[in-house]
């Protein structure tokens, strides 16, 4: 494998791969094992057509598979129990589906060429139904008749497993949350621009103009002269009412189960000012309705905000959001497939990514983004679907 095909597998691992694989998991109630071959999954003369083939040959047909499977608990019950692992390679260019897909042991194996029948994700999806359909029910049962030492050991690394913290990576987070936090700043933005303000930290009072008043949590501050930043929680000298700081509670309580030391070390050195970045996981990961960095002498506050008028503003419509999702991608650089498909999640539709396309739908209605091969937006429109009689 050259450099250039390193690079574009890499990219496809970082930014189209995370919302694959968070389909994955959704499609079947539970974190699937995966195994991925990376280095073995490349046609040197095909390397331009892998963010349209990966998925379709390898992702697709497991998402689809898994939803034909998953219909009831019992269906997620069984796949859980009986599927140990899914492993994609390539090592022969195989494409005859028999072959090419296998299930055995409890092992379900993609052993397909990354190029040849890209478009046949019907057929391997209903490759991939069959054998689960046939086996999990057997690979299940024979996984609950261990021995007793065999139990005694799965029971031993479940102990160990489990008192292992979690871990996500903070930039997935802030990719995550993205868009979502861009929208809720824009509406406040507009709610109050142009309008002086001022603020009240004893009483949780901030004021634009002469009568918008909003409730606030004290967040974190960043010390423009020590290059450093403290969270709310931390600064025990400033006198401030746990009231207020309920959200950097939240987001502490946040980083320890989640094994994120940024969320739960007090105060630390850093050269950037980190409050935007922190503050846009906060707000569409906790609720709040948006932030607002205040600027003192030296020292930038950041607060969130509560407001049943902002969230009411919220865009909700298929044709806002994709004037909001046209806006965003204009101005920001971000992994834009990856971030659109949880902004879409948040607001209630359904995703799913078929190709270099996403496609979103929530009753009648469906937005469809085509991207180019990088997973950059180059169309975003909206529809409403056709019920037939």
């Amino acid at each position: 494998m050259g450099l250039k095909e390193k690079r574009i597998i890499q990219a496809f691992q970082k930014e189209l791969f995370p919302a694959l694989e968070t389909e994955i998991n959704t499609a079947a109630g539970f974190t699937v094992p995966l195994n991925i071959s990376w280095n073995t999954l490349m046609e040197d003369r095909f390397s331009h057509l892998y963010n349209d083939t990966f998925p379709k040959i390898y992702f697709q047909p497991l998402i689809e598979g898994f939803k034909a499977i998953c219909v009831d608990d019992m269906g997620i019950e069984l796949l859980k129990a009986g599927l140990k692992e899914v492993i994609i390679i390539n090592e022969n260019d195989e494409h005859n589906l028999e072959r090419a897909i296998t299930f055995e042991a409890g092992v379900l194996k993609i052993d397909h060429s990354p190029i040849v029948n890209a478009d046949q994700v019907d057929r391997r999806s209903a490759r991939i139904i069959s054998l689960l359909e046939d086996k999990l029910e057997e690979f299940a049962e024979n996984g609950s008749t261990n021995t007793t030492s065999e139990s005694a050991e799965s029971s031993e690394n479940k102990t160990t497993e489990s008192s292992q913290k979690k871990t996500i990576d903070i930039n997935e987070m802030y990719n995550r949350s993205f868009v979502t936090s861009m929208e809720k700043q824009e509406v406040f933005n507009e709610m109050v621009s142009g309008l002086d303000w001022s603020c009240d930290m004893a009483e949780g009072k901030l004021t634009f103009g002469e009568d918008k008043v909003f409730d606030i949590q004290i967040f974190g501050t960043y010390s423009e002269n020590e290059k450093s930043w403290m969270w709310a929680w931390a600064n025990t000298q400033s006198g401030i009412s746990e009231t207020f700081l309920q959200t950097s509670l939240a987001v502490k309580a946040f980083g320890k189960a989640l094994n994120i030391t940024d969320f739960t070390t007090p105060k630390f050195e850093v050269e950037s000012d980190p409050g935007a970045f922190f503050a846009t996981i906060a707000t569409a990961s906790i609720g709040e309705s948006c932030y607002v960095p205040l600027a003192f002498k030296g020292v930038i506050v950041y607060v969130t905000i509560k407001s049943e008028e902002a969230d009411s503003k919220a865009k909700n419509t298929a044709e806002s959001i994709c004037s909001h999702i046209l806006k965003v991608t204009s101005e920001y650089t971000f992994p834009q497939k990856f971030s659109l498909y949880f902004y879409l999640t948040a607001k209630g539709y359904d995703v799913a990514l078929p190709g270099n396309n996403l496609v979103a739908k929530k009753g009648e209605d469906q937005i469809l983004g085509i991207f180019d091969l990088k997973g950059r937006l180059m169309k975003v429109s909206s529809s409403k679907i056709t019920v037939q009689a």
